[in-house]
């Protein structure tokens, strides 16, 4: 039996990915999408050809014939909608960061876990064929010893093109309709004029950080953090070794981001691809002091956002727990709450 799907939002990310992508799995049906505004909505469903339109989320609580939901929205909305659609019964899939605040996370959490329903939230780097094959090399040595111990690690993200010309070969459904207000949801503690610039922190890098969560586990604790505007530095502690956390936005033609882990005897680096740049891996570089060598590693080439997406659609089907589910994506934004919180301590000092 086929997944029946119904989208929310009908932005860039459902457009040019998540529509596309959902389509072209066999085991699925898109047959609903949720858009606010009514114009662009109306001309999304049209050019997908999805058969129903609802202006709201709301619309289709009730209706029986959805299973599903993939939720790209403002990430105000997230919890919200997100709450809303498990309540009725559905599974949701929703982007990255699962909320704007621990405590919308965890309701988001605990009501999938009281519904039994699957929520599963986009950190599609960790679906990257390259990631994968970083993440069982480093697995691997950790245990091996063939590099000598992890000493140092660097995370390291300044963005540029996040879309890698994918515009010019998929074009955008635009109207001229307003977009719908979206009221601030900070973390109880955080004051609003600090809201701005750790939403951005947060929406964009909340991917390193699942990536370095999901390589070296839980850390120790925030040994130091720092914000200028929106360039950002800390230093997170793990048992044996620490990783400098480093953030901010370029303007360039490319994708600045990376994951560098130094051992006693060599390094591993990862670097993701620009995120919508279309089967492209990450690039993994190997150096090993023993050997005097560099090796360079390609994954196969695949879409993390299309594996991403029939991961989804094969944890519906097997009752499977995603790998990316949402009481993981908690923990990242615990963990961002925590950064921030150290810079405010430090700067009050």
């Amino acid at each position: 039996m086929k997944i029946r799907l119904a989208f929310i939002g009908a932005g860039i990310m459902n457009q040019l990915v998540h529509i596309p992508n959902f389509m072209s799995i066999s085991d699925c049906e898109i047959v609903a999408l949720c858009e606010l505004r009514e114009k662009l909505g109306k001309a999304v469903a049209a050019k997908y050809h999805i058969p129903r339109y609802y202006r709201s989320h709301l619309d289709i609580i009730d209706v029986k014939d959805i299973d599903a939901c993939v939720v790209a929205v403002a990430d105000e909305l997230h919890a919200p909608i997100v709450i809303d659609l498990l309540k009725s019964g559905k599974h949701v899939f929703v982007e990255k960061p699962i909320a704007t605040n621990s405590r919308d996370a965890k309701e988001m959490v605990k009501c999938a876990e009281k519904r039994g329903r699957i929520l599963m939230v986009g950190y599609m780097k960790r679906y990257d064929p390259g990631c994968r094959y970083a993440k069982s090399l480093v697995s691997k040595l950790m245990v091996s010893k063939e590099l000598g111990e992890i000493t140092y690690a660097r995370v390291h993200c300044y963005g540029g093109d996040w879309l890698g010309g994918i515009i010019g070969t998929s074009p955008l459904v635009t109207s001229d309709e307003p977009r719908p207000e979206v009221k601030p949801r900070p973390p109880e503690w955080m004051n609003l004029s600090e809201y701005s610039r750790y939403r951005a922190f947060l929406d964009v890098f909340c991917h390193d950080i699942n990536l370095m969560r999901w390589f070296f586990g839980e850390p120790v604790k925030i040994v130091y953090s720092t914000f200028h505007d929106n360039t950002h530095n800390s230093v997170i502690s793990y048992e044996n070794f620490n990783v400098g956390f480093e953030t901010g936005f370029i303007k360039a033609h490319f994708w600045d981001e990376e994951l560098k882990i130094y051992f006693e005897k060599g390094w591993i680096k990862v670097k993701p691809p620009i995120p919508l740049l279309r089967n492209i891996p990450a690039l993994v570089e190997v150096y090993s002091s023993q050997n005097r060598t560099f090796k360079h590693c390609w994954g196969k080439w695949e879409w993390a956002f299309k594996k991403e997406a029939e991961h989804f659609i094969e944890c519906i089907k097997h009752d499977k727990e995603p790998l990316t589910n949402g009481r993981d994506a908690l923990k990242d934004v615990k963990l961002m709450e925590k950064i921030y919180k150290r810079f405010l301590e430090m700067k009050q000092v």
